[in-house]
């Protein structure tokens, strides 16, 4: 976000800088000093367009991408993934169906990893979802588990940056601390296994 406006600050500096330019030159009759303003001009508000247009398609793909996971997320094999992954208040976790979901939810991390400066993804449904997989996962266990499993400390690595980022959000959203914060989502972890398993 800071890079972005970084950026336009920079193209608005120099836009400015070559119309007083252009101003000045046309005001002294400096018609050779005028064109070459001009030309600045010009080149600097073709450059902002160029800009614009590629931030706009880099959004378009990542709603389009976003939109082809929620798909995924309520298609029939992740719906039956999701009832059967684990059982409100029961020790064992299905770890297929758990890897099937985080590995799911690992994309969508690795998606906000790349765009990171398009908030709708970790505040979407599926970002919410994400955070209390990851949560609850870490907290019996599975995601060491799986770490140690695959020898890959560094397997979900997007997820738990994703989780972090999110979690700092609602941290300072609520003025809670981290501690308080996972306590609150916790207590709500049997009713959502409970929801998770309903047809």
């Amino acid at each position: 976000m800071a890079r972005r406006f970084l950026v336009v600050l920079l193209f608005v500096i120099f836009s400015l800088v070559a119309a007083a330019g252009l101003i000045w030159a046309v005001r002294c009759g400096r018609w050779d000093a005028a064109t070459t303003c001009a030309t600045l001009l010009v080149g600097f508000v073709a450059a902002w367009v160029v800009v614009w247009q590629g931030y706009l398609i880099k959004r378009q793909l990542a709603f389009s991408t976003y939109l082809e996971l929620d798909k995924e997320w309520n298609s029939d094999e992740m719906i039956d993934a999701r009832q059967n992954v684990h059982e409100p208040g029961a020790q064992e976790w299905n770890h297929s169906r758990l890897e099937g979901i985080l590995e799911f939810f690992e994309k969508l991390a690795s998606m906000f990893k790349l765009s990171a400066d398009m908030p709708f993804i970790y505040q979407s449904t599926l970002g919410w979802y994400a955070v209390r997989y990851f949560l609850f996962a870490r907290r019996h266990g599975q995601i060491a588990y799986l770490r140690s499993l695959w020898k890959d400390d560094l397997l979900y690595a997007d997820l738990q940056a994703l989780y972090e980022f999110y979690s700092s959000r609602e941290i300072y959203r609520g003025k809670k601390s981290q501690a308080d914060w996972e306590k609150d989502i916790l207590k709500t972890e049997n009713k959502f296994w409970e929801q998770e398993r309903k047809p």
